[in-house]
């Protein structure tokens, strides 16, 4: 099960917040190494926004164990604060251009095809808010994955070694026939988020 989790509905999902958290930590921090903030137990960085949206994937004994962090490019983000190199141009900043981070699942327990399944997530929620594209700072490894689930990344500019990975700047296009795409690799009919009633439409995309 999807749940998106905004400033709005973040007080009826407070347990899913931390177990997102957690998941973060053990995935950035314990897998793969990353220098990365933790406060007690919890991975946290300067862009958990009031903002930010969070799609995260319930395991079955209620566990986050798959998310991605959404968020405005009208205000700091991720690609324009820290990696603006990578964009060859003018970085993108629009109400209806969002920013995917913090794309990770639990190895172990999270479905085969969660890439596809958070992908459909964010393409629904796209669709919902109105918005043009999706920006990232990837590791290179993910273009592939992003195809396989019906997806087409286009590169904003040249890549860079981080210590850890190959990073660049995508660029994913939001749109009624990629979410369709998606929504068939990851083996749904209909809605793939539960909650979309709870957001309050007039703070999405504001």
């Amino acid at each position: 099960m999807l749940l998106l989790i905004s400033r709005d509905s973040a007080h009826l999902h407070w347990d899913a917040l931390a177990s997102m958290h957690q998941l973060r930590r053990s995935v950035f921090k314990e897998r793969l190494g990353w220098d990365v903030n933790v406060v007690n137990g919890l991975e946290l960085d300067q862009f958990d926004l009031p903002d930010a949206h969070y799609l995260v994937h319930i395991a079955s004994d209620g566990r986050v164990n798959a998310c991605t962090r959404l968020l405005p490019t009208t205000g700091p983000y991720l690609l324009a604060d820290v990696f603006p190199e990578l964009v060859d141009g003018e970085l993108p900043r629009a109400p209806d251009i969002w920013e995917s981070t913090r794309f990770c699942a639990d190895q172990a327990t999270a479905p085969a095809n969660i890439a596809a399944i958070l992908m459909a997530g964010m393409l629904e929620f796209g669709l919902y808010a109105g918005l043009r594209a999706y920006v990232s700072v990837s590791d290179i490894r993910m273009e592939p994955i992003m195809r396989r689930a019906g997806w087409n990344p286009i590169r904003l500019g040249g890549t860079m070694e981080t210590g850890t990975d190959t990073a660049a700047a995508e660029w994913l296009e939001v749109s009624p026939e990629y979410l369709a795409r998606v929504r068939h690799r990851a083996g749904a009919t209909g809605s793939i988020i539960a909650n979309l009633a709870e957001l309050r439409s007039e703070r999405v995309a504001a």
